[in-house]
């Protein structure tokens, strides 16, 4: 019973295709609070979070007649519920992983866009899972509050909704601070690129690898050693969604939804930006790549730092 609720939950959360929460497009941001941890208390700001999600079927909403405590007990336990099956359903995603490996090997089809990016989802939901079930069984209540000022370490699969859309807020608003603050550090970055490949190492010192960090939507915290540790496997796997677009020929398939994440993902500001100019701008970066099959990473951050 617990399972199937949850199930049904989760389509108001994950889209089937993407790694990115359906909940993002634009039908239903308009449902979403938006204010800040700064314009409001972190308690009400939880609370908001967990409304929301009663408003959008995530959580089941206590009874009418409820009093303070009995409220108090079931929310706590709903989103018990919620964190427990959205664990679960990252060990359960290893059997389709491994159904897509098998059929890969055995010379099946191909591995597709959104398999692709399923293997990375599972990949970084992964590495945070286990400290993130430490947490839910020791310290359930600073789960909120993580999401609120280290979204970074919650999986995928354990974020409310409005807690999504506030990520995703904050991830453009620093990546557009990052474009403008440091346009001169990125000239300089583009001028050290030569035959139109910038190599990891130039990002060392000055505060490049924050710069490209934030650009990129990446967390920026750290020294540049994980910064730029971080910077070199995302950069792996654009490299590996670069290919799959360009090897299925995707570009003109893309919804305008797709086509923001995969800018977003390269680095590329999107706010108030129409499909059609999205669309040559991811075409601008597919053909740039296209025919670099040496030293793939630094040609990508070559055009990180042109682009500006």
């Amino acid at each position: 019973m617990f399972s199937q609720k949850f199930m049904l939950s989760q389509k108001f959360y994950t889209h089937g295709r993407l790694s990115r929460p359906i909940i993002l497009h634009s039908r239903y941001l308009s449902n979403i609070p938006q204010s800040s941890s700064k314009e409001v208390g972190i308690k009400e700001l939880i609370q908001r979070d967990i409304k929301h999600a009663e408003q959008v079927g995530v959580i089941a909403p206590a009874p009418l007649d409820a009093n303070t405590f009995r409220k108090i007990v079931h929310t706590t336990w709903e989103l018990t519920k919620f964190y427990f099956y959205g664990a679960l359903a990252i060990y359960k995603r290893r059997q389709n992983i491994s159904a897509i490996k098998t059929r890969i090997r055995n010379g099946g089809l191909h591995l597709t866009r959104a398999e692709g990016r399923l293997i990375e989802l599972q990949r970084k939901d992964v590495n945070k899972v286990i400290p993130f079930v430490i947490l839910a069984i020791l310290m359930e209540e600073l789960i909120p509050v993580i999401a609120i000022y280290a979204p970074f370490m919650l999986p995928s699969t354990c974020i409310l909704p409005s807690q999504q859309a506030r990520i995703e807020e904050k991830k453009a608003v620093k990546a557009l601070d990052a474009s403008v603050s440091y346009r001169a550090l990125f000239a300089e970055l583009n001028g050290k690129a030569q035959d139109g490949k910038l190599p990891l190492s130039a990002l060392r010192g000055n505060g490049s690898a924050a710069a490209m960090c934030g650009v990129l939507r990446l967390p920026t915290f750290g020294n540049d050693l994980l910064r730029t540790w971080r910077i070199q496997q995302h950069l792996k796997f654009i490299k590996k969604d670069d290919d799959l677009l360009i090897r299925d020929d995707l570009l003109n398939t893309l919804s305008n939804e797709e086509l923001l994440q995969a800018l977003e993902e390269r680095g590329f500001i999107t706010m108030g930006i129409k499909t059609t100019e999205a669309r040559n701008r991811l075409k601008w970066w597919l053909d740039s790549v296209r025919d670099h099959s040496d030293d793939v990473l630094a040609r990508r951050l070559s055009l990180l730092a042109e682009r500006r």
